[in-house]
């Protein structure tokens, strides 16, 4: 088998090379990255060895099936699926280690940022958190980890635990739709009830969602506290004014992009608190940065005061979730990772961040 050489700018080019010589089902052979010459106007190029595809050897003649079919006057035999199996397997091999040749010719704060990329933190973030790091590229990439989890060390904010705090308290969690609000007080609900024995009440504002109230109603009955719906301020006030309770649990319903008259109704009730007020913004951890950032927009009143990452469960890619409190420098306060009630759910911890963000090598 006689193979060729294809240059081209990047793998893609040269692969395009080869099919248009060979065709689709072309044998891939050695590859590599070349740069022309040494100094900062080198430009690299990709060299692929290519030849045709062999000719398979003809069926026994007694086979039962049409050995050949005729396509334009031209004899033809498509390939065995095995065979394709094993072109594809090969062609995916090459260029896994042609990703892994261009990536360690990619200058340290380019490959910082892939790591970055790669784990959701995407944009101007990434770019900030890549500063700094020449300096850490010579361990290759298990120092540049060691680099990013100091730099996110350094960037991330962490609250106290609410529920820890000596003295009445009012929670309440806002976020769209889904995020997970209603699950995350009544986590909170059951672990104030049953392991801090302390006394809770729930005051509910989320009147539109089908079914809120009654969940409300059933999660109450099992932790023993009352439950009040609020239908505007002036019913939130009485509940509040009536409860003389450790902690007030107060739910809210998620809401369009353009519905200011639910932040106004939300932010109106807050301020008839006379206690501290924590706001917590629940984030899904399998939402994308660029969606995060939107949420974060959206929910900016009443201002949060911390960020609950939840559904830790359901990714392994939980970057884009940290654009909330990276990109607004929002404590984190909680971290949820299932719907077990109370047991999944504990204050949220930097180690916890890192492994799950950029596990050490």
């Amino acid at each position: 088998m006689q193979y060729q050489t294809f240059r081209g700018s990047d793998l893609k080019e040269a692969i395009s090379l080869v099919r248009a010589a060979f065709g689709s089902d072309a044998v891939i052979g050695a590859t590599r990255s070349v740069r022309r010459n040494k100094g900062p106007l080198s430009k690299p190029y990709v060299e692929v060895a290519a030849a045709p595809a062999p000719d398979e050897p003809r069926r026994e003649a007694a086979s039962p099936r049409p050995v050949r079919a005729r396509k334009n006057g031209q004899s033809f035999r498509p390939a065995a699926p095995s065979q394709q199996q094993g072109l594809l397997e090969r062609e995916l091999r090459v260029l896994r280690s042609m990703v892994d040749e261009l990536s360690a010719e990619r200058a340290p704060h380019q490959r910082a940022e892939a790591l970055l990329h790669n784990a959701g933190i995407e944009g101007s973030l990434a770019k900030l958190l890549a500063n700094g790091a020449e300096a850490n590229a010579r361990g290759g990439s298990p120092a540049l980890i060691r680099f990013l989890r100091q730099r996110l060390s350094g960037a991330l904010g962490f609250a106290a635990d609410p529920l820890e705090q000596a003295g009445p308290r009012l929670i309440t969690c806002i976020g769209p739709s889904g995020a997970g609000k209603t699950t995350t007080l009544a986590k909170l609900a059951a672990r104030a009830r049953l392991e801090k024995k302390r006394s809770v009440s729930v005051i509910t504002l989320d009147t539109f969602r089908v079914g809120a109230v009654a969940q409300w109603q059933r999660y109450a009955q099992l932790l023993g506290i009352p439950v009040g719906v609020a239908h505007d301020v002036a019913s939130f006030r009485r509940l509040l004014n009536d409860r003389g309770d450790d902690l007030v649990l107060v739910d809210t319903a998620g809401r369009s992009a353009d519905n200011a008259s639910q932040d106004a109704r939300v932010s109106e009730c807050l301020a008839q608190a006379a206690i501290p007020v924590d706001v917590l913004l629940v984030v899904p951890a399998w939402l994308r940065a660029r969606d995060v950032e939107r949420v974060t927009e959206v929910y900016a009143t009443p201002p949060a005061t911390g960020i609950v990452i939840s559904k830790l469960d359901e990714t392994d890619c939980i970057g884009g979730s940290l654009h909330a409190a990276l990109g607004k420098n929002l404590p984190l306060t909680y971290l949820c990772d299932g719907p077990r009630v109370p047991e999944d759910i504990q204050a949220a911890s930097l180690n916890r961040i890192l492994d799950a963000l950029l596990p050490s090598i």
